[in-house]
């Protein structure tokens, strides 16, 4: 086996501050500017990127789709990442308002800082790989304490005066920082181990920067290790594929809030759903009516939660296929989230070729499409409602999936109700829940 070392953090401390994100300061109806900063990450760059195959499905990438989507995009750009960016590359690029390429860039990376609303930033990882050398044929591993102390600290340093830098010249921007994930999930369980140890410190040393500086620490390792082989394919290479960079995009997006909330006159404080609704209506999934209530008790079309979720996930830029449902028109507003739930197989027509776009949902087809659309698993745990249907049925396996996460909790009497249909506020709640498990 071909010898490879491989670098990494250790330290210990902890940190317990926890940051609430603010929402920006505009309406569902304008649009913002988004810039992504950092390393090689926030590029985008994939085990198959090349020079013929220039990284363009990155997180920055899916968001910028995303919000566009959303019809919340006004420009994005990532001009100012970098392969191998450490954090004094993106505080001095910052400093020094550097022009990316100098030829064509008139206006440099201050000024459009100064003119985004959402700012994203990777980096740190580059900083402290040069500390520690883990052999993975001897498993010996060597070490500086020191060194992890002084990289650790730039970290901090660089970190806090690029947010201070930005705060400088657009208060108003938010500012998101990215926590790492173990780029090594093929190393044995003991390197594996310490270096999940050492990663821990470094997010730590992040997440800290983000809470004292007003910015939100987006964390990624939990949900890259629930699969880390699947997304990074590469046991040569640190970078996830165009899947793994999908869920660091949606870990983002589970962070984000845009908009400015909007009490609505038919939800009160003592609304189950009320923090729901906000935490959706922020992100421009869903909205309200003219006269200025919500009718959290309407009931729900499939058209609509299919809109809802088309929202609620960041998927690839990929045309899906035609739906094909016979029903279905693509002069529709609904047509492009139906085609692509369809195409993801979140949602299902009928044996008839139809879509039923107006018909109203039930619980039961609501369990399947939350479960596909998040990509629930089951835990195992058996959960009893006293009128669940049979093993057997269609919806039972989506129904025990989605009680287990804690999406649903059924109705005090001990039923489920599956035939019952879902309102405007329950699938506020049971969306929120969703994007939120962690």
């Amino acid at each position: 086996m071909k010898k490879r070392l491989i670098k990494f953090l250790l330290l210990t401390f902890f940190i317990s501050s926890l940051l609430v994100t603010v929402p920006l300061s505009i309406s569902a109806d304008e649009k913002l500017d988004y810039v992504a900063l950092g390393d090689s990450l926030a590029l985008g760059i994939t085990p198959t990127s090349s020079t013929e195959n220039p990284p363009k499905d990155g997180y920055a990438d899916y968001l910028a789709h995303h919000l566009n989507n959303l019809k919340l995009l006004n420009n994005y750009t990532k001009q100012y990442a970098a392969a191998g960016y450490k954090s004094d590359d993106v505080y001095q690029d910052l400093v020094n308002d550097v022009k990316i390429p100098e030829e064509f860039d008139k206006v440099g990376i201050r000024a459009t800082v100064a003119e985004a609303e959402v700012i994203t930033i990777s980096a740190g990882a580059n900083d402290v790989l040069q500390v520690v050398t883990v052999n993975t044929d001897t498993g010996e591993v060597n070490f500086d304490q020191a060194q992890f102390l002084l990289a650790l600290d730039q970290v901090k340093q660089n970190l806090t005066g690029t947010i201070s830098e930005i705060n400088t010249l657009n208060p108003e921007a938010q500012v998101y920082l990215m926590g790492y994930y173990n780029p090594f999930p093929y190393l044995p369980d003991k390197q594996k181990a310490q270096l999940d140890l050492a990663l821990t410190y470094l997010n730590q040393t992040i997440k800290q920067v983000a809470v004292e500086n007003g910015a939100t620490y987006v964390s990624t390792s939990e949900a890259i290790s629930k699969d880390a082989k699947k997304y990074l394919p590469n046991p040569e290479n640190v970078h996830p594929n165009t899947t793994g960079y999908l869920v660091l995009a949606n870990e983002f997006w589970e962070d984000m809030s845009l908009i400015t909330a909007k009490d609505f006159t038919d939800v009160p404080e003592s609304h189950f759903a009320k923090k729901d609704i906000e935490y959706l209506y922020g992100k421009n999934i869903i909205r309200g009516y003219g006269d200025g209530t919500f009718k959290p008790k309407q009931k729900i079309t499939r058209a609509e939660v299919s809109m809802a979720l088309y929202h609620s996930v960041v998927f690839d830029r990929s045309t899906p296929a035609e739906p094909g449902f016979s029903d279905l028109d693509k002069s529709m507003a609904s047509y492009d989230a139906i085609a692509q739930l369809t195409d993801e197989r979140v949602i299902d027509g009928f044996p008839d070729g139809t879509f039923r776009s107006n018909e109203l949902l039930t619980r039961d087809q609501m369990a399947k499409i939350i479960v596909e659309a998040f990509d629930l698993k089951s835990t195992g745990e058996e959960i009893t409602f006293s009128d669940m249907p049979a093993e057997n049925h269609w919806s039972y396996s989506y129904i025990q999936t989605l009680a287990q996460n804690g999406v649903t909790l059924g109705y005090e009497d001990g039923t489920f109700k599956p035939k019952k249909f879902v309102t405007r506020g329950q699938i506020a709640s049971f969306i929120a829940r969703a994007m939120q498990l962690d």
